[in-house]
């Protein structure tokens, strides 16, 4: 165990050296990958499709690489826009990434990713809220396979739909609720305990992400 202790406090000690701007020397990432590949052995839990209940609540992003390596560099706040934050689904309009997050609701089957955004005028918050349904297969007890199916932008507390839509450049009429329709996605669940989990998706990408304590944005927690 304590070998296990000291290589998750490395990996969060890697993780919390990004530079001012986010991104990360390439020293620091490959000291952040050698500590994901020596904690995924030591998962404890080794086969989340058989207890799904360990995944459910919450989880906030800490580390993320997208896809391939050279994506690495882009740190988790960032510009980006409505399109891709919902498989093109919303128009492409400017938005911060503040925040990125996910809620598993292992009784619904649910998989919902939660970006925190914030719309050009530098005041305006809201969610992006792409949701998902995993289902899982015995032979493979490690991997979730995803359909999402619906992107919602939410107003946080305090506002209101008309005053998101226009923060963001939307029609008053623009639904904020749409179907989608993107790729069948999966990831690997190589490592978790009660406070940290580790993924790696099809598309290549890896993820540290850290168990919030607070109430889910997306589907109610029992």
């Amino acid at each position: 165990m304590p070998l296990i202790e000291d290589t998750r406090a490395q990996l969060l000690e890697a993780i919390a050296r990004a530079r001012p701007d986010g991104t990360y020397e390439d020293e620091v990432l490959d000291r952040i990958h050698a500590a994901i590949d020596s904690l995924r052995p030591h998962t404890a839990v080794p086969a989340p499709a058989r207890e799904q209940h360990r995944l459910a609540g919450p989880w906030r992003t800490l580390f993320a690489q997208f896809q391939v390596k050279h994506t690495a560099g882009k740190p988790i706040e960032h510009d980006s826009n409505l399109s891709i934050q919902t498989f093109k689904t919303f128009p492409k309009l400017p938005a911060r990434v503040i925040e990125l997050e996910q809620e598993i609701h292992h009784e619904g089957h649910h998989y919902n990713n939660v970006v925190r955004v914030q719309a050009p005028d530098g005041r305006t918050q809201g969610h992006v809220i792409v949701w998902g349904r995993y289902r899982v297969d015995e032979a493979l007890p490690q991997r979730y396979f995803v359909e999402f199916y619906q992107a919602e932008l939410r107003p946080v507390a305090g506002d209101t739909p008309e005053a998101l839509r226009a923060a963001f450049g939307l029609p008053e009429d623009a639904p904020l609720v749409r179907p989608i329709k993107p790729p069948r996605l999966h990831s690997d669940i190589v490592y978790c305990d009660d406070s940290l989990r580790i993924n790696v998706g099809s598309l290549g990408g890896v993820y540290v992400l850290e168990r919030l304590h607070k109430p889910p944005v997306s589907v109610p927690q029992p």
